[in-house]
């Protein structure tokens, strides 16, 4: 019995929720996100797979900033922190497939994995990077289980009269 509940750590019945956030938060937020903090995507590491865990990097490049790049800072640092408490294979799986944008079957090769081993892994993966993503958002203070970042990108009003846009 107790193998039982330790295998239902997550509900199954939330998996589909959960990987429909994942996905949404890559296609909708995370570039635009990236973006506004001041960094491009080519600056930030991609996971490397070689199986030992890594400690998630400090950065203190944050004197000066505005307050609106540096709240899109903290999400896109918690994304890449997040990235690096996964394991490594889930790590590649969603950098490589949410982010980069290559095929499945690519990453299954690298992987030396068939389409349905793929496939699951491809599902458990999302939802590790969800969890690990949710948990680093949560130690800084932001709470978004959805994944819904649209209020970090809106534009704020300039009240100076010298808005351009």
């Amino acid at each position: 019995m107790m193998v039982a509940e330790q295998t239902e750590l997550f509900e199954k019945s939330n998996d589909k929720e959960v990987i429909k956030c994942v996905k949404q938060f890559f296609s909708r937020y995370f570039m635009r996100l990236v973006l506004k903090s001041g960094k491009s995507l080519a600056s930030l590491q991609s996971p490397k797979y070689d199986g030992m865990p890594k400690a998630p990097g400090v950065s203190e490049d944050r004197d000066g900033k505005l307050v609106e790049q540096a709240d899109c800072q903290i999400i896109v640092e918690s994304a890449m922190e997040a990235f690096q408490n996964c394991t490594s294979v889930a790590s590649l799986v969603v950098w490589r497939s949410l982010v980069r944008h290559d095929l499945d079957v690519q990453i299954a090769m690298t992987l030396h994995l068939g389409h349905s081993q793929f496939a699951r892994r491809k599902k458990s993966a999302m939802i590790e990077f969800y969890y690990a993503f949710t948990g680093r958002l949560e130690s800084k203070g932001i709470v978004n289980d959805e994944l819904d970042f649209t209020d970090y990108l809106r534009r704020k009003p300039d009240n100076s009269g010298t808005n351009l846009g």
